[in-house]
């Protein structure tokens, strides 16, 4: 593992375009990518990125009207480039009731649904704003007493909130092993135990019979699933709400959705990402 070694592209690309960039790279085996003012650099591991990936990358850029150019080209060696980023984590204010905050930063947030978390390698610091469009999403639609899943788990943050919004129980997964143990590692510092987490592949998983769905998740995990959501909400008549979605997507979800008898309730936007809610007809 140490012995690793890794390509770092750093190209520049406006600000502005760089969320909806990630979202048109998200079926590659990119390994990290680090953000800033008009620059951004991906992370490949020399070993298994494409051969012409540089090619590759200027042909996504182009065919999505995204200005972009690779301005540095690096071969460097493995090292702890998470360590750094954990330390600069700052808690995130999602609502006037939730916060997220990092396990060292928890005395200074007091909110009353406070989800504390270590977030290692897993995705759903809050820093993204799928993550924090469908905790306000949960906010609205959790009932006390219901049954939700957590598809795509990440760090666990969404069932965590959950349980605190009143779920009585939670079925979290993820297909990443990173994820799913620190994902348990974070309901242990919440003090949450009605969360069964398990790591799994949603186009296997068994999803029961539940009254609700988060899948923060991208469009081609999420499309071929919708008929798995349905017959898992179909009868309680339950809740979807989908996130992980560039917003030019939004109307091709949509459209897949109502044809596998869902009813679109609201979609939500920030910058390039939209969160979608339905409900199971």
């Amino acid at each position: 593992m140490h012995n690793q070694t890794f390509l770092a592209l750093s190209c520049a690309i406006p600000e502005e375009e760089q969320d909806l960039f990630i979202g048109c790279i998200s079926d590659l085996n990119f390994s990290g990518i680090e953000q800033s003012y008009d620059t951004m650099t991906i992370l490949l591991d020399e070993q298994d990125c494409p051969k012409d990936i540089e090619e590759l990358l200027s042909l996504i850029a182009t065919n999505h009207s995204i200005s972009f150019s690779i301005i540095d080209r690096q071969i460097i060696k493995h090292q702890n480039w998470n360590k750094e980023w954990e330390e600069s984590l700052e808690p995130i204010i999602v609502s006037d009731r939730i916060a997220i905050t990092p396990e060292w930063k928890k005395d200074e947030v007091h909110h009353p649904m406070t989800i504390i978390i270590n977030p290692q390698m897993a995705f759903g610091t809050g820093y993204h704003p799928t993550t924090r469009m469908v905790c306000r999403e949960l906010q609205e639609r959790v009932q006390p007493g219901t049954s939700w899943i957590d598809a795509g788990c990440g760090s666990g943050v969404l069932a965590i909130l959950a349980v605190k919004l009143g779920a009585k129980s939670i079925y979290a997964f993820d297909n990443d092993e990173w994820s799913v143990q620190n994902a348990k590692d974070n309901c242990i510092l919440n003090s949450i135990t009605n969360i069964h987490i398990d790591q799994a592949d949603i186009f296997t998983v068994d999803l029961g019979k539940v009254d609700g769905i988060a899948a923060n998740m991208y469009r081609n995990l999420i499309i071929p699933n919708l008929s798995r959501f349905h017959d898992a909400l179909s009868e309680s008549k339950g809740i979807l709400i989908l996130s992980g979605i560039l917003s030019m997507d939004e109307a091709e979800i949509i459209l897949a959705a109502t044809s596998k008898r869902f009813k679109h309730i609201v979609t939500h936007q920030e910058g390039d990402w939209v969160s979608i809610t339905l409900v199971a007809i």
